[in-house]
């Protein structure tokens, strides 16, 4: 009788295989725990925000002007593919592990851009607030490492081309 249930187990295994291959069901998807979301600012002004899902969807947002408080800001739906949501879980994964603890600036430089990265995953939401100001060897591998994770998402998401929303100053 155990021999003639390996064939058929192996064939239910193969077929729910299948099933989630077509479904679009990805590994993927399980190599980000929760939405991370990344966003920079000067003088009160957002330069840049995007929030990748662990599905690979997510937004995209581009601050313009250059006055202080001024200008739009315009909100883009994106999707990264599988391959790049696998690259970009792997680029934040050793941010989230190294900011984990206090990251000490040797000398600070004011009025640098400024920003956070936040990991939030069930049970275990981590943010890292930065300073483009903070200067150590530690701060400067984490800016070049936040540095990467965005070049990922900027060059390699299916950003649409035009914004779903653009708010200006005063209907913010």
């Amino acid at each position: 009788m155990r021999r003639s249930l390996l064939p058929l187990l192996t064939a239910m295994v193969l077929s729910a295989c299948a099933a989630g291959e077509r479904t679009g069901t990805s590994s993927a998807a399980a190599t980000l725990p929760g939405p991370v979301t990344y966003e920079v600012s000067s003088w009160g002004r957002l330069l840049t925000h995007w929030q990748v899902n662990p599905d690979g969807s997510g937004e995209f947002w581009r601050g313009s002007g250059l006055g202080k408080g001024e200008g739009d800001v315009s909100k883009y739906r994106m999707t990264l593919p599988p391959e790049a949501l696998r690259a970009f879980a792997a680029a934040v994964e050793p941010i989230r592990t190294r900011t984990a603890k206090d990251v000490k600036c040797r000398d600070e430089i004011t009025d640098m851009p400024y920003g956070a990265i936040t990991w939030d995953y069930p049970g275990a939401r981590q943010n890292y607030a930065f300073n483009g100001g903070c200067l150590s060897p530690e701060a400067d591998a984490v800016r070049e490492q936040l540095r990467a994770a965005h070049d990922l998402v900027e060059k390699r998401a299916a950003i649409e081309p035009k914004p779903y929303i653009v708010e200006r100053p005063s209907n913010r």
